[in-house]
């Protein structure tokens, strides 16, 4: 469920999908709000940096694209879990969201590009 996006540099964004539970409808709890930065240059053990938040629970469907400029475009959700009435708990989302590493770096104060 999650999105890996490789970026200019060699590292990886990664985002998106749920802390528990798989892919499908009903099937995903606890939206991950997290990016998270892999960068297979430094030490094991090190190579994992918690970045910024992103703003919208995409659990399943959704996206993660480089673009063209180094940007990257966030996108997608599908409605996960429905509430005991039926209604869905995380609903259906038409935001996009585009950004560079440094957007969710800055948050944290993590190297930029």
């Amino acid at each position: 469920m999650p999105c890996m996006v490789s970026l200019p540099d060699g590292t990886v964004m990664i985002m998106n999908g749920a802390h528990h539970g798989a892919a499908g409808f009903g099937l995903a709890e606890d939206p991950n709000l997290n990016a998270v930065l892999y960068d297979p240059t430094q030490a094991i053990g090190s190579r994992f940096s918690i970045l910024g938040n992103t703003i919208v629970a995409r659990m399943y469907h959704s996206e993660a694209t480089l673009l063209p400029d180094g940007r990257v475009l966030v996108s997608g959700s599908d409605p996960q879990t429905n509430n005991a009435d039926g209604t869905p708990k995380y609903p259906e989302e038409f935001r996009i969201e585009v950004s560079t590493r440094n957007d969710y770096a800055l948050a944290l104060g993590i190297k930029k590009f």
